[in-house]
C-alpha cells in the first residue's frame, strides 16, 4: 500500500509539473504573440505611390531630363538630415523619379518620362520609402510637426546670390532641364519659432 502512495505522489508530482511547464509555454506563447504584434503594428507604413511616382527606372537611365538640387530641413533649430536611399528600390536595381544617394540632402530628378514634379512629390517618395510620417509636407505641416499660434513653416529658395522666401510649399515647381534662371541651387524648409 505504502508503495502505491509513492507511487501516485510521483504521478501527482509529474502531472503537477506538466501543467506548470504548460502554463509556461503558453504563457511565453502569448508574450511572443503580443511582440511580434506591437512590433508590426508599429512599423511605419509607406505611403503609396502614384503611377507617375512608382515607376522603376534603372539607374543608368533612359531619362528625358536630369536634375540635382539641395534640400536643407531644420526643425527647432536643429538640422534635420535627408537620407540616403529615398526612392531607390530594395536591392537597387532601379530608381524612382525622385530620389537620393547620400545623406547630403541632393535631390536627384531623372524621371524616364517629359514629366514636371513637385516638392510635394518628392515628400510622397519619401514617405514610402521610409514610412508615411516622412511623407506629409504643405503650408501646414513638415513630417508629424504641425504650425500653430508659435510654431511656423518657411521655405526659402537659393539660386546664386538671389533667394526668395516662397509659400508654393508642395506646389514648388522643382527644376529641370539645368535652366539656371529657375533652377534653384537650394531649398531650405524651417519649421519653428520665428521672429518675422
Amino acid at each position: 500500500m505504502q508503495k502505491q502512495q509513492k507511487r501516485q505522489s510521483s504521478i501527482e508530482r509529474r502531472r503537477r509539473r506538466q501543467k506548470i511547464f504548460n502554463r509556461t509555454i503558453i504563457v511565453a506563447m502569448i508574450i511572443i504573440i503580443v511582440v511580434l504584434t506591437a512590433v508590426a503594428l508599429s512599423r511605419p507604413q509607406p505611403t503609396p505611390l502614384p503611377s507617375y511616382l512608382s515607376r522603376c527606372i534603372p539607374l543608368k537611365g533612359p531619362w528625358a531630363y536630369r536634375e540635382v538640387f539641395q534640400l536643407f530641413i531644420q526643425i527647432n533649430g536643429a538640422n534635420v538630415t535627408v537620407p540616403g536611399g529615398i526612392g531607390i528600390t530594395s536591392g537597387g536595381a532601379c530608381v524612382r523619379p525622385l530620389y537620393t544617394f547620400s545623406n547630403r540632402g541632393a535631390i536627384h530628378v531623372e524621371p524616364d518620362q517629359n514629366r514636371t514634379f513637385t516638392l510635394g512629390d518628392l515628400f510622397i517618395v519619401w514617405g514610402n520609402t521610409y514610412g508615411d510620417q516622412f511623407g506629409i509636407f504643405n503650408q501646414n505641416q513638415l513630417f508629424t510637426f504641425k504650425t500653430d499660434s508659435t510654431h511656423h513653416l518657411l521655405m526659402r529658395v537659393y539660386h546664386g546670390n538671389y533667394n526668395f522666401t516662397s509659400t508654393d510649399y508642395d506646389n514648388y515647381v522643382l527644376p529641370r532641364d539645368a535652366n539656371t534662371t529657375s533652377n534653384p541651387y537650394a531649398i531650405t524648409i524651417s519649421y519653428g519659432v520665428f521672429q518675422y
